[in-house]
């Protein structure tokens, strides 16, 4: 059995066998079969918005319908107009089962206003609203209730007071101390909720002593967020019959009892009429405060691209300030250089000139701006450039071997990718070298790819220092200023995502290397 389709009661279960899509389906019939348990009795209670008929498929009992008493037996129909007072009580051993049609009867529909109000404010999910009592709460509340004069409390979803009625009969006071808590009152804690799951309109119950509560559910977003309970009223002059004998009988007798107002058929309208009102305002309100929700966060979101775009603005400013100033500076820095290399000529210092020009080669090479990519013959140059600066620093001592197909000339890397690689090994790898310096630097195609190794023979990683160097790639703490090999991870990162190798292996005090592996690109 699916339990989604099974609503369960102190007196048995209703199994409902075809049921509406939605609340805003054309088709508005439920269908169920209700087993009422032996020894059990439903509820009087009264259906203002749907009538139902009722076919006895087995079991005995009596039905009241109205103030008429009827055999139940299998065959049995019942037709039950909407506003009437009904009950039924199994008198037999074995459950009695009926088959329930359930129609609404001129139900309202007022998705339309709530569904124009999402489209408008595009509200796509369900909020669960809490009925929070507030002033504008407050003013509905009395501006429905001072008009009516009877006691109306409203239930949050859970069943508990958030507002409690007031001008209780003095025979409800009297009888079940209703002022003193409302749940003293067996009409507040009715738990037979008579009807398909889905129809949320109004209903009431009708206690042992012929007095009546209304119940309407508050519905926003059509869900349920609380009840609004009122009534206590006499529809009739007439005691109810009823299916089962109270032991306080003697209570009818009382002259409290007969002090609660009957009201016409006109005033118990126009009650049902303000709580109607009243629960459409409320849901109407929280409705509202959901959009006006939804309006400030989009104006919020609003002002933080405006301030997000006066932020970018002012940063690009400063950027344009900044470059300009680089401008100035390089222009002023490579007229210094051919200064000194001027200088160098005439002291027939040749090898300071050399050095001057090379230096002046790589800032160029360096300043270059729009390459993201350039070709590996490019970045190789640059690495001769670089090394020749470190020769005329560590002279014969240093070795450098290139190992360089022919075939990957022509293949795009990123842009100044290798030189600070292999500047990390002076800084790092060569810093008390004593002997021999050794660099090989090899570049080859394999398939789709090019592999790159930078080897060294300089004082290698001791194993705990490559654990923190793997971490410093992986930018685990981006709070540290990047080093070397991490901006150039960082920059393959960007360019390939994780298409690519970058592994660095070393054995301590007998050198590193570090692989590339990188997709190969030709344009």
């Amino acid at each position: 059995m699916n339990r989604k389709n099974l609503q369960l009661f102190d007196w048995g279960e209703i199994e409902w066998i075809y049921e509406p899509e939605s609340m805003n389906s054309s088709n508005v019939m439920h269908i169920g079969v209700a087993t009422i348990l032996p020894r059990r009795r439903q509820n009087k209670h009264i259906h203002y918005g749907n009538e139902q008929f009722l076919y006895v498929l087995s079991g005995e009992g009596e039905h009241l319908l109205e103030k008429e008493v009827i055999r139940i037996k299998p065959g049995a129909l019942f037709h039950i107009e909407a506003g009437s007072v009904h009950e039924t009580m199994n008198i037999g051993e074995e459950p009695i089962k009926q088959l329930v049609i359930s129609i609404p009867a001129g139900q309202e529909n007022n998705s339309f206003i709530e569904a124009r109000i999402k489209k408008l404010l595009n509200l796509k999910n369900k909020q669960k609203v809490p009925i929070i009592i507030n002033d504008e709460i407050k003013y509905l509340y009395d501006e429905a209730v001072d008009m009516i004069h009877i006691p109306i409390t409203i239930l949050d979803k859970k069943g508990e007071a958030v507002i409690v009625g007031k001008d209780f009969p003095y025979f409800c006071i009297k009888t079940c101390g209703v002022n003193t808590n409302i749940k003293n009152c067996c009409l507040y804690k009715v738990q037979d909720k008579w009807g398909p799951r889905q129809y949320k309109e109004l209903s009431a119950n009708v206690c042992a002593y012929g007095i009546t509560v209304f119940y309407l559910p508050i519905l926003c977003n059509d869900e349920s967020i609380g009840t609004i309970i009122g009534g206590h009223i006499r529809t009739s002059k007439d005691k109810l019959p009823s299916l089962h004998k109270s032991h306080k009988e003697d209570n009818l007798q009382d002259s409290s009892y007969d002090a609660i107002q009957v009201v016409p058929k006109g005033t118990m309208i126009a009650i049902l009429q303000q709580m109607k009102k009243l629960s459409k305002n409320i849901a109407y309100y929280y409705i509202f405060k959901e959009a006006e929700m939804a309006l400030n966060k989009k104006e919020e979101i609003i002002q933080d691209i405006i301030k997000n775009e006066l932020m970018l603005e002012e940063s690009l400013k400063s950027t344009e300030g900044k470059i300009l100033n680089m401008q100035i500076n390089n222009h002023f820095l490579f007229n210094t250089l051919n200064a000194i290399a001027g200088m160098a000529v005439k002291e027939d210092a040749f090898k300071t000139y050399e050095s001057i020009i090379h230096l002046a080669q790589m800032f160029r090479y360096t300043l270059k701006t729009g390459n993201n990519f350039v070709k590996l013959k490019e970045e190789i140059d640059q690495l001769h450039i670089f090394l020749q600066l470190q020769k005329l620093r560590h002279g014969d001592k240093l070795r450098v071997d290139f190992d360089i197909s022919s075939e990957v000339d022509k293949v795009h890397v990123p842009f100044n990718c290798l030189q600070p690689i292999v500047e990390n090994t002076f800084i790092h790898g060569f810093q008390h070298k004593k002997d021999e310096m050794h660099i090989h630097i090899i570049a080859k195609g394999h398939k789709d790819r090019i592999w790159i190794e930078i080897r060294d023979n300089g004082c290698g990683i001791e194993d705990k220092n490559i654990e923190e160097l793997n971490r410093k790639l992986s930018r685990e703490d981006k709070e540290k200023p990047l080093s070397g090999l991490v901006m150039i991870y960082s920059k393959l990162q960007l360019l390939y995502q994780e298409n690519f190798t970058f592994e660095v292996q070393s054995i301590y005090n007998k050198g590193t290397t570090v692989k590339i592996v990188l997709p190969t690109k030709w344009v």
